[in-house]
């Protein structure tokens, strides 16, 4: 029940964490990316100058998040269960999971990234040249 728990939180904090950093890039970038448009850059040079210099980034950040949950994982079995208690669960690294894990990481962050890229093609170059 423990993994559940702690796999439901992961996968949340996951989502809001690139909800608001991808909505932080996007506003901060609004301005850039409209003059980058005036300029004559396709929506898709907008979005590749943008969003796409992260992508190697998650890929680094899931690989390191997976070390950590699998060190977290390995610690809290050794603090609460004792090794000669018996009926202490058996933890060990799974892959096959790692790799469903990554796969439907990837899809996600590929699906807000579709979405990101529809709002910079959105964003009115009027509406931003009038913010100071």
């Amino acid at each position: 029940m423990m993994v559940v728990i702690m796999a439901g939180i992961g996968i949340l904090l996951a989502i809001t964490t690139l909800f608001l950093v991808v909505t932080t890039v996007i506003n901060s970038n609004s301005k850039t990316i409209a003059m980058m448009r005036v300029f004559g850059y396709s929506d898709k040079e907008c979005t590749g100058a943008i969003l796409s210099g992260y992508r190697p980034l998650t890929y680094v950040g899931f690989a390191l998040g997976s070390a950590y949950q699998h060190g977290l994982m390995i610690m809290m079995m050794s603090l609460f269960f004792d090794n000669d208690v018996l009926g202490m669960p058996d933890y060990s690294f799974d892959v096959q999971a790692c790799i469903i894990a990554f796969i439907s990481f990837v899809v996600l962050y590929e699906i807000f990234m579709r979405v990101y890229s529809e709002r910079i093609k959105r964003i009115p170059l009027k509406e931003v040249m009038m913010e100071e």
